[in-house]
């Protein structure tokens, strides 16, 4: 008869490593004799322990799926019991085999001392009558295709400026070849033409388009950030932008809310023609203005956090809060250029009244778009040097990060200038103007780094056409 088995308990005072074991207790007695065979102890401690490697997890327990039926193990010492013993011993191994090995987290890259720091420059080796050739003819052949030339012109001021530019010794290229444009182009083009097609035939039409248009906004902006990237490059080592899509619409979606809201008010407006529909326009408005810089922090948040330097990915670290910070300087900022203008607006139409008698409707159309010409070319200035201050100052990681030092006063001066002189030249000023503040905004950045760049560069390898990249190299030193 069978006395039972007991409960399978660890053994006390065994504390190291992860050891299995197991007692099998068994009683029998025997009908045709007294004898009562004793209760024997199994403990295989001298199975191999289970090392599970920091952080990983054992492995599951076996599931066990049928009944299991209860039966008379074999006699201690027997050689059914060795087989069984090597049974487990077997399955034991394989478990310890399958379980989850510990993920090797991957090797940095070897960093300078700590506290050594080294600040890169960037240089610009245009020359404005360079670039003024290049787009003259650019010019006149999108003239004369009717704008089918435009890829090709923007690839070519593109490569111009970034075949100049020396980061840390080594030159950037642009290997976007132009027809790679053209379906970007080409959708760019259809959706305007759309959009405005449907509004020649119905003002609901033309907002229907208008509101597919911006649902595929977010995509152009997201495909011209991959593209331009993957085809930038820098001493024969490509950029990359590692972006998604759902990154890239929740950045974009407020600000495109906004408008979409903004421009269904706008026609409930002028159709029904009900003072709360304007009302309402007012307050949409309003919240879309004073939510700009959120947009804004958004935006970038979503950009300068996806560039990947080879192994080296950038984050950005701006606050909110430094974002709604120079939108208040900005706006401090318009409100005192728009009253100096205003002012100096009022003393000269002031004038040319004494002078030539009461004016027209166009000459005052006239003085009212050059007073906000005016105020655009002293606050868009303003605007773009407190942005890349911003922006590429808090752009960087562990071991490289961005400075930008560009001079507000002095930037919005440059713009000035080039203001008047494009007045004065109808327009011809324009390469001079665009290489003189391309110049002021690259040189006013510097890289500091942890890491030398011949490190870097043995870290990320070159692409099939590096060897391309050399000849650019020689004639911006040169």
């Amino acid at each position: 008869m069978c006395s039972g088995f007991r409960g399978i308990t660890p053994s006390e005072g065994d504390h190291q490593g992860v050891s299995l074991y197991k007692t099998v207790t068994f009683a029998a007695e025997m009908n045709n004799s007294a004898v009562r065979s004793s209760g024997h102890v199994v403990r295989l401690a001298d199975m191999e322990p289970l090392h599970v490697a920091p952080g990983s997890q054992a492995a599951p327990s076996p599931v066990i799926s049928a009944p299991v039926s209860l039966a008379w193990p074999p006699p201690i010492g027997s050689e059914a019991a060795e087989d069984l013993m090597s049974e487990m011993r077997a399955a034991y191994l394989a478990a310890m085999a399958s379980a989850p090995k510990a993920a090797v987290p991957p090797a940095e890259i070897p960093r300078l001392p700590k506290g050594t720091v080294v600040k890169l420059p960037v240089v610009l080796n245009a020359r404005a009558s360079d670039y003024a050739r290049i787009w003259i003819v650019n010019l006149l052949l999108t003239l004369l295709t009717l704008g089918l030339y435009l890829p090709w012109a923007r690839v070519r001021s593109q490569r111009y400026f970034l075949r100049r530019t020396l980061v840390a010794g080594h030159v950037l290229d642009y290997h976007a070849p132009p027809a790679s444009h053209l379906p970007r182009y080409g959708l760019a083009l259809a959706l305007a033409a759309g959009v405005v097609g449907a509004c020649l035939g119905s003002p609901l039409a033309g907002l229907l388009a208008f509101s597919m248009a911006l649902a595929v906004t977010p995509l152009a902006v997201h495909t011209s950030l991959t593209h331009r990237m993957a085809h930038t490059s820098w001493a024969g080592r490509r950029l990359s932008f590692k972006g998604e899509f759902t990154a890239v619409y929740g950045a974009l979606l407020m600000p495109l809310m906004g408008v979409l809201v903004a421009a269904w008010l706008t026609l409930a407006g002028a159709t029904f023609h009900h003072p709360m529909w304007w009302v309402a326009l007012g307050f949409v408005i309003a919240l879309w203005v004073l939510g700009v810089p959120l947009f804004l922090w958004a935006y970038f948040h979503y950009r300068q956090g996806r560039l990947e330097l080879g192994p080296l990915r950038l984050w950005w670290q701006a606050s909110p809060v430094a974002m709604v910070m120079l939108w208040a300087r900005t706006a401090a900022w318009s409100v005192l250029v728009s009253g100096l203008v205003l002012g100096l607006g009022a003393v000269v139409l002031g004038a040319l009244l004494w002078w030539r008698g009461p004016a027209q409707g166009a000459w005052l159309l006239g003085m009212v778009a050059l007073l906000a010409a005016a105020v655009l070319a002293a606050v868009m200035p303003y605007v773009q040097a407190r942005l890349q201050n911003l922006v590429w100052s808090k752009t960087g990681n562990r071991a490289l990060r961005f400075r930008s030092r560009l001079s507000v006063q002095g930037y919005v001066l440059l713009q000035l200038r080039h203001a008047l002189l494009m007045v004065l030249t109808l327009g011809l000023y324009w390469p001079w103007a665009v290489v003189a503040s391309r110049r002021m905004r690259t040189e006013a950045l510097t890289v500091w780094a942890r890491v030398d760049t011949e490190v870097l560069k043995a870290h990320w390898p070159p692409f099939a056409g590096a060897q391309a990249g050399a000849a650019p190299k020689r004639r911006a030193s040169a």
